[in-house]
Order: C-alpha cells, then sequence, then structure tokens
C-alpha cells in the first residue's frame, strides 16, 4: 500500500508527485539493481565540458546510468494512523487548515502538530510507523545525456526497460541547456534553483538543483519541473519529473504525469554501458 502524505487542500496543489513518500534507507535497492550506475564524476577525463549542475549527478557523455522507477510502500500501521490524521485535520476551521497547509510539503513528513495529535504519543508512533516504510523498484530505467553542441545536452534512453506498469518517460523530450542552466521543454524553459532537504524528507537528506516552470493562460496552467539531487551519504541520485496540467475554466485535470528514478551511485571503476548495451 502506498499513501501520500499530504494535508494540502485541494485547491492548493500544485504538482501531484506519484509515489512521493518515501524513506532514508536505500538498501533495498542496492539488492535489487542489478546494474551499477556512472555519474559524471566519474567521467570527467571523457566528458570536461559536464555542466556543473549535473556533474556527480548523471552521466554526461554518452555513457548511460542505470537504475530504477521507485516507490515507497507504507505499513498498514502508518495507514491507519494516516487516516486517523487526516480525519482530525478535515475537521478543522477552514482558517486552521489552510495556516497548517501552509507550513507543510507532502513530500516530508509532517512536523507535530497538537491541533491534529492531541496526543503526542500518537504522534511519535506515526513516525515511528513512517520510518517502516521500504523502497520498492518498479521496474528498470536508464538514464543519461549526451552533448548536442554548444553546452547543450540531449536525453538519451529515458525509457523503462521494463515491468508491468508502463508509462513513457516524458522527460525523454527535454535538452539541457549549461549556458543558462535549464531545462527546455515543448512547454518552455524550466529556471534552476538550489534544493535541499532533511531526514524528514522523503527518500531522504539530499541536496541537488530543481528546475521548474508554470504557465497559465485562460485555458489553462501548467507545471513542469526537474529535479536532481544526490543524497547527503553519498549512496543514491534522484531524479523527479513531474508534468501537471489543469483546466482553468473546470479545475479538472488535464494531464499528470510523474515519477521518481534511482540510481546507487557506485565506484569509478565501475563500467558504463553505451547506448544499445545492456
Amino acid at each position: 500500500m502506498t499513501i501520500a502524505l499530504n494535508f494540502r487542500l485541494a485547491k492548493k496543489k500544485k504538482r501531484c508527485y506519484i509515489n512521493r513518500t518515501g524513506m532514508k534507507n536505500s538498501s533495498i535497492l542496492f539488492a535489487l539493481l542489478a546494474a551499477p550506475a556512472v555519474l559524471c564524476s566519474t567521467v570527467q577525463a571523457a566528458a570536461p565540458e559536464a555542466p556543473e549542475a549535473l556533474k556527480g549527478m548523471l552521466p554526461c557523455n554518452g555513457t548511460l546510468a542505470q537504475g530504477a522507477v521507485v516507490r515507497v510502500v507504507r505499513t498498514e500501521e502508518f495507514a491507519k494512523l494516516h487516516q486517523a490524521a487526516l480525519e482530525r485535520f478535515s475537521k478543522l476551521p477552514e482558517e486552521t487548515r489552510k495556516a497548517i497547509a501552509e507550513h507543510s510539503d507532502a513530500a516530508t513528513v509532517m512536523d507535530y502538530n497538537a491541533e491534529i495529535w492531541p496526543d503526542k504519543a500518537e504522534y511519535d508512533q506515526y513516525v515511528a510507523a513512517w520510518k517502516q516504510s521500504q523502497i520498492q523498484p518498479v521496474t528498470e530505467v536508464a538514464l543519461g545525456l549526451a552533448p548536442a553542441g554548444e553546452n547543450t545536452f540531449r536525453v538519451l534512453s529515458a525509457t523503462r526497460m521494463a515491468g508491468d506498469n508502463t508509462m513513457p518517460i516524458t522527460m525523454g523530450s527535454l535538452t539541457y541547456d549549461g549556458k543558462k542552466n535549464v531545462w527546455v521543454s515543448n512547454n518552455g524553459e524550466l529556471k534552476a534553483e538550489a534544493f535541499s532537504a532533511g531526514e524528514n524528507f522523503d527518500f531522504g537528506a539530499q541536496t541537488g538543483t530543481q528546475w521548474e516552470m508554470t504557465k497559465e493562460d485562460s485555458l489553462s496552467k501548467l507545471h513542469e519541473l526537474v529535479r536532481i539531487t544526490k543524497t547527503t551519504d553519498g549512496k543514491m541520485v534522484y531524479v523527479l519529473y513531474n508534468l501537471t496540467e489543469q483546466s482553468a475554466i473546470t479545475g479538472s485535470v488535464i494531464a499528470n504525469h510523474g515519477y521518481m528514478l534511482a540510481f546507487p551511485i557506485t565506484s569509478a571503476s565501475a563500467a558504463a554501458a553505451k547506448p544499445g548495451q545492456k
């Protein structure tokens, strides 16, 4: 069972990641991913032009990092405690709910709030149950960048390689402009900002860069995001892609694509796979 940690009000949602819930411990991934990831930091001699924002994150010389689309599975105990918290939250006055929503993040376990958890011991149980969550790979994926001239890079093989729940990885249509440090999609340019998260963040403490774009007209509001981060323990790189579009007239969802990719960081001696190789 996958449970989203989301106390935001429906009208305040700007993005909708799939499987946002997470956990610090990534040992399961290391056991299940057969192929190593080779990152920019290990191929600098071959690709000295690797852009600063991507160094040590993804291969930038035409090789591929192999990893997995991942999700986080919660325990039944967490589901029960989370549902109880949601029920108490829904009964709070609207202004109180708005105030709590302003200071909460769907990708982070909630801080203690006495109005949601009158009994602090239940909140402690809530956090303990959250820590029992496990990261599970959904299917294999390969991802890398290749120089495309003038310090731009195209995305290579951003397609799921296996799995029953197939879904095109739409990030494959993007390009990266190293001169401007922006991702370019069919919708426009995604602007960069630094990103960091602590131990209570889904998938653990990490730092990196997040690129975002919001585009709004009389018909719809579109939000597109790319986030590339490395865990503070230096063991994992995560790539998050999210695209949502909502009708400006009815508020209904027009498009909602999102996924989290995980790539274990291996030693510099690991061999990279060229496109077409297993």
